[in-house]
């Protein structure tokens, strides 16, 4: 851990103690930790000669490249309030969260055009050259209230939420998360394993393990976007003694190409999943045709890491997201906040060190299923524990959906439904309202058909459970972190209601 407040101090320590070490790579080249960290300070003086200020909102709308990273990272070092966007998905969603955070200033992929009021400033391959104009640094001290991260929630159910941190929450997360990242294999006292970053640099899945490995002064590898699917597991397969970081739909897509016998990364440190939880029979999958070392974490914005399975306890307990981190406070309580016994299902809520304090971007923090309550964070989700502690997700409270007096959790479902042969994605979701819902499954599979999977679901789950009906599509849409976009699949089934009442 940096000695210092400012998270980006870890970087320059590491130049210093270990300057030729690799730090950086990607499609471009690679960056020793010396020549990483003379390129942020150039950046955060070119930065405040632009008139960013500390605390300022500004955002970030780049393609995943070491450019990205460097601006980020002297964002943050001038303690800006850096927010990561996707660079899919403009629209009004897009537009609404710039308005509500406050963001004047956009770095985008050129070419740059201003937006109303919003200035956009274009980050293109000379980029290095305007910086070589700069010398020195210009160091914030970290030591602020005001947040150098505004981190924004999936969006799977509705409009984003912002999540402000500060460099000293941020470092004490990784603190807190240490042990974690230790028994995972993502961090380790030598500097020989590499990190490959695979996702949007927007999803906070991905960026926090990153940021990590960086203060850890291990290298990252920044793998482009691929075409095809078996070009990126040949670029892993590349590496050895790499840790990858994947989200659900991602661990599915590698599984399709996994050997009948053996593994498909036999040389991986560690693999970890995060986003939506994997059924039992994925994990295990995972297990055995990916690599032994094989972690799947639970966490969210607001708390960070919630919760971890390990891969010597998926044989016994892979229907759960593991044991809560023990720096972390969890409780499940009732509609009246009130504390359940084991097994019973209810809200989530946690407290602890690294819990943010607030949400922003016009959420109130006392309304809805997510927020702040008498020093709690409610992340909107249902969940259960039992006797030994495993935590098992129910789904997200805003998703669960009431049928004729009974409470259909969709993820319970749907964990169901991909235990079925054949099933690669599904989603679960309810339409309409009062008597008249109806609980639909959008289903990606091969050589199955409705009956079967009805048959299925109700050995899983019961009858009372079941979806009243399945729509088969040749996939689900999805948000930039790579969860189901619920917004526009529901969009989607609706349509495929009318068409088929129009043609009745």
């Amino acid at each position: 851990m940096p000695t210092s407040a400012n998270l980006t101090d870890a970087i320059f320590e590491h130049a210093a103690k270990q300057p030729k070490m690799v730090a950086l790579e990607d499609m471009t080249g690679r960056l020793s930790y010396r020549q990483f960290a003379d390129l942020i300070g150039r950046a955060a003086v070119w930065l405040r000669g632009l008139g960013i200020e500390p605390g300022q909102p500004v955002g970030v709308r780049l393609a995943n490249s070491a450019d990205h990273l460097i601006l980020s990272l002297a964002l943050m070092r001038v303690g800006a309030a850096k927010i990561e966007f996707a660079t899919s998905g403009a629209g009004a969603q897009f537009d609404a969260t710039v308005r509500n955070l406050g963001v004047k200033t956009l770095f985008i992929e050129p070419p740059a055009r201003a937006a109303g009021d919003l200035r956009c400033i274009a980050i293109g391959p000379g980029w290095r050259r305007t910086l070589a104009d700069f010398k020195g640094d210009f160091r914030h001290d970290g030591a602020s209230p005001e947040p150098t991260d505004i981190l924004l929630s999936s969006g799977s159910t509705g409009p984003s939420k912002g999540v402000p941190c500060t460099h000293r929450l941020t470092l004490g997360r990784l603190a807190d998360w240490n042990p974690t990242y230790l028994r995972a294999g993502m961090v380790s006292d030598d500097y020989t394993c590499t990190f490959l970053h695979v996702s949007s640099m927007s999803f906070t899945g991905f960026l926090i393990p990153l940021l990590a490995r960086l203060v850890a002064g291990g290298k990252i590898v920044i793998l482009p976007e691929f075409a095809k699917l078996l070009d990126f597991v040949r670029a892993i397969r590349a590496y050895d003694d790499a840790i990858l970081i994947v989200t659900s739909g991602m661990c599915q897509d590698l599984l399709s190409c996994a050997p009948e016998q053996g593994l498909l990364f036999p040389k991986a440190r560690a693999i970890i999943c995060t986003g939506t939880p994997l059924s039992a029979e994925t994990k295990q999958h995972a297990l055995r045709s990916l690599t032994p070392n094989f972690t799947e974490i639970y966490g969210n914005a607001g708390a960070g890491i919630v919760s971890a399975l390990f891969p010597d306890e998926i044989p016994a307990h892979a229907d759960s997201v593991g044991r809560v981190i023990p720096t972390l406070t969890v409780e499940i309580v009732d509609g009246a906040d009130h504390p359940v016994g084991p097994n019973v299902a209810g809200f989530l809520r946690c407290r602890g060190s690294g819990v943010v304090e607030g949400l922003i971007a016009g959420v109130s923090s006392q309304a809805g299923f997510e927020g702040i309550r008498d020093g709690w964070y409610y992340p909107g989700d249902l969940a259960a524990i039992d006797q030994e502690g495993y935590l098992r997700l129910k789904g997200r409270a805003a998703d669960a959906v009431t049928r004729r007096g009974v409470q259909v959790f969709p993820t319970v479902v749907e964990l169901a439904l991909m235990s079925c042969p054949g099933v690669r994605d599904v989603a679960v979701l309810g339409v309409g309202a009062g008597q008249d819902t109806q609980v639909v499954a959008a289903v990606v599979a091969n050589g199955q058909d409705a009956q079967a999977l009805h048959l299925h679901c109700i050995g899983a789950v019961g009858a009372g459970h079941t979806p009243d009906s399945y729509m088969f599509v040749a996939a689900l849409p999805r948000t930039a972190a790579g969860k189901t976009d619920r917004a526009r699949l529901r969009q989607m089934v609706q349509k495929s209601i009318e068409r088929r009442r129009a043609v009745s």
